[in-house]
């Protein structure tokens, strides 16, 4: 009896011990409080938690440091308030949408996250992260009320989103110094001051109904990069050497001076249409080579390119202004072989309804992050909630809670074995 009893204790306690590992290891739906409960015991949790039309106003998940999968909310039309007091990694992603009374959401240790999403929560006036959030590859901010955001520290982005905050007034973005992906803000105050003074680098950029915009460390954009319907009357960006695709500056109605001081290339087109108050085309003091088009049209009485040689799309040059010489354009910039492309126009004294839009002049609006695709989708995390990923992930991980088991059973009976029971 005793044999038997020592036996079962191994035995019992072993199974016991990979039965709590693999409530750690698993995805999970949560519908209550008690939910988030049963896996607060939890200090890493490996899998997908997923909080899709709950029908609870408060919930905390608390216990788990560290999430390896996504955190995936939406459309819990009741919930007030989320926190998740001890989160401070996650390698996936969290995503929180269509909530439209959540007013509280608190993750007051969350440091390193791969993605973070939030959309449609128009009464969370407070987004913020104590602890500093200093690692973070994607960020989509869309839709909410809150004014500003604390605690953003990392120094390197894959992809940045500020859209549709009406009441985003200013965006502390001095600890980033690089952006290997898309950079967008649009929408949001147009009161926002955009601080970004120690940015050196970015793939792609476009900035629209911005009133502020602090750049003074940028020295390349790696392809496209675009200014629309700002508020600011000053475009200054003096240390960027390099654009590797099209800079378009367009329908900025405030705009009276730009200066590029240190710009010599611009692989794709430049294109400046529409600045109703800008009078001249200057700037540029080196810019050397436009790879693509010259695309300039507006009210300018002026045109100084004074270091311009090479420009290989063509040019078309339009203004309602009577005081530029279309002749002595054209003697400098085709007799000299300046432009090289097929496309050469210059056309004063215009009408501005006869103008033809310039290059980007009409700047492409992205979806909303609601929508579907990857961005919108609840399912679009690292693992995703739905659909095969999800399936294959849940697989995966009971897979390997078997193993795990199996390894423990195995351990037990050498171990009872051992003792000669």
């Amino acid at each position: 009896m005793t044999r038997l009893t020592l036996t079962s204790i191994v035995l019992a306690t072993m199974f016991a011990l990979s039965m709590a590992e693999s409530a750690c290891e698993k995805n999970v739906k949560i519908v209550s409080q008690g939910d988030l409960d049963a896996i607060k015991s939890c200090t890493t949790f490996k899998g997908i938690i997923t909080i899709d039309t709950a029908p609870v106003g408060h919930l905390k998940m608390e216990g788990i440091q560290q999430l390896s999968g996504d955190l995936m909310m939406s459309g819990n039309v009741d919930m007030v308030s989320f926190s998740a007091p001890n989160l401070q990694k996650v390698d996936g992603h969290i995503k929180i949408i269509n909530h439209t009374i959540l007013n509280k959401l608190e993750f007051p240790l969350l440091t390193e996250v791969n993605g973070f999403h939030l959309a449609v929560l128009p009464a969370l006036e407070k987004i913020g992260f104590p602890a500093g959030l200093t690692k973070v590859n994607s960020i989509r901010i869309e839709d909410t009320r809150a004014p500003s955001i604390d605690g953003f520290k990392p120094e390197t982005v894959e992809s940045f989103t500020l859209l549709s905050n009406k009441h985003m007034k200013s965006f502390d973005f001095t600890s980033v110094k690089d952006v290997t992906g898309d950079m967008l803000l649009l929408g949001n105050n147009l009161a926002l001051v955009f601080n970004a003074e120690q940015l050196g680098s970015i793939k792609t950029g476009t900035f629209l109904n911005v009133a502020e915009l602090q750049m003074p460390a940028l020295t390349l954009v790696k392809s496209d990069i675009s200014f629309h319907e700002n508020e600011f009357s000053s475009l200054t960006m003096d240390k960027l050497e390099r654009i590797g695709g099209t800079v378009t500056i367009a329908n900025n109605n405030k705009l009276t001076e730009t200066s590029f001081k240190s710009l010599t290339v611009v692989n794709g087109a430049l294109s400046i249409g529409n600045n109703t108050q800008l009078t001249s085309i200057d700037g540029f003091p080196v810019l050397s080579e436009i790879h693509g088009m010259a695309d300039l049209a507006g009210g300018f009485a002026e045109y100084k390119l004074p270091a311009l040689q090479d420009v290989r799309g063509g040019m078309r040059l339009q203004t309602t202004s009577n005081k530029v010489g279309c002749s002595d354009l054209e003697r400098k910039l085709k007799g000299e072989n300046i432009v090289k492309g097929d496309t050469w126009s210059c056309s004063a004294s215009m009408q501005e309804s006869n103008m033809i839009p310039t290059v980007g002049q009409s700047p492409t609006i992205p979806k909303s992050g609601t929508s579907g695709g990857s961005n919108g989708s609840i399912g679009g995390g690292s693992g995703g909630s739905s659909g095969s990923g999800g399936e294959n992930m849940q697989a995966s991980g009971a897979s390997k809670v078997i193993v795990q088991g199996s390894s423990l059973l195995a351990l037990a009976v050498g171990f009872v074995y051992t003792l000669g029971l």
